[in-house]
């Protein structure tokens, strides 16, 4: 019988480096996963195998910058199977944290020594007792997604969702990261016109490449009532590498993904692909279609039916010229 081996983890010399702990708080796995190389030793698929909805030609393309994890469902199953403390990746402890080795019982002698220990003070009520997860619910019945590039590469992303609150409490608001590979500086994000409640945008995290932030709603959404949220973010660029790669972390009824590319002369390549959960590609071309006008090459991408854990990549590549 062969000899078995166990899941691999990440060992606690390569999470002690600088370097290591630099990636890890910037989510870059990129780095991080050519680190686990470097000085581990982890194979692609040694990284990949013990992480569900993860394989090894998607740690492949990650390892080379042509694809970025912003799934934070997807980072934390890489913190559990990898065994990275929570806090590295700027998550809540995760729940093996709390659990390690059972401690030896003490000798007879030992325990007369031994005080009793104080019992632990008693954690607050939840603000919401009775609720459970599935209380409070949030289906997205469209994201439209418009990105609006200039011949120089920079440019303005536009986000408009329409949710339907089919949970038990109201949602006060939502949590949302945006990364880019270039950018001229902090990202700015704002409301946008199209919402149909006030939005207000709590920085949350921010680097020079990433935001995290929050929309406050309000009025809260109220179980059964829908709403329109949007806003802008300024100060992206797409300079060498031409993709959007969209995640989703509730179902999705509808997806669009409009791309105004300016300053282009002729379309070299478009392709779109959607990621399942189970890492299983499946190609989205025939929700993909594309038009020139006078200054810009216009790409369209329609999906439907998206669940959790689902991804939408399109790739395109044009003649063009930066200013």
């Amino acid at each position: 019988m062969p000899p078995t081996t166990s899941p691999y983890t990440v060992s606690r010399q390569v999470l002690d480096r600088d370097d290591m702990r630099t990636a890890l708080n910037a989510r870059d796995f990129g780095t991080i996963f050519r680190l686990l190389k470097k000085y581990d030793g982890a194979s692609q698929d040694r990284i990949a195998s013990p992480i569900e909805g993860l394989t090894q030609s998607r740690v492949s393309r990650i390892m080379r910058d042509q694809e970025h994890i912003m799934s934070i469902d997807l980072i934390e199953r890489i913190a559990d199977a990898l065994r990275i403390p929570g806090e590295l990746l700027r998550l809540a402890p995760r729940p093996w944290e709390s659990t390690g080795p059972t401690p030896a019982p003490p000798s007879p002698d030992a325990r007369a020594e031994i005080p009793t220990p104080t019992p632990p003070a008693a954690r607050p009520a939840p603000e919401h007792p009775a609720s459970t997860p599935g209380d409070y619910a949030a289906r997205e019945r469209s994201l439209s997604v418009t990105i609006d590039i200039a011949a120089d590469g920079s440019a303005q992303v536009t986000y408009t969702y329409e949710l339907v609150n089919i949970g038990t409490l109201p949602i006060t608001r939502l949590v949302r990261e945006l990364w880019f590979k270039h950018t001229t500086g902090i990202l700015t994000i704002k409301p946008a016109a199209a919402s149909d409640r006030n939005v207000i945008i709590q920085r949350i995290h921010d680097t020079i490449t990433m935001s995290k932030f929050a929309c406050q709603i309000f009025p809260a959404v109220q179980p059964g009532e829908s709403a329109i949220i949007a806003y802008t973010c300024d100060g992206g660029r797409f300079l060498d590498e031409l993709y959007w790669r969209q995640g989703f972390t509730r179902p999705t009824d509808r997806y669009s993904l409009t791309v105004r590319h300016r300053g282009t002369r002729q379309l070299l390549s478009c392709t779109a692909v959607e990621e399942h959960a189970d890492g299983s590609e499946v190609s989205a071309t025939d929700g993909l279609t594309w038009t020139y006008d006078e200054t810009a090459i216009v790409l369209e991408l329609t999906r439907a039916n998206l669940a959790p854990n689902h991804a939408v990549t399109l790739r395109w590549d044009a003649d063009r010229d930066l200013a």
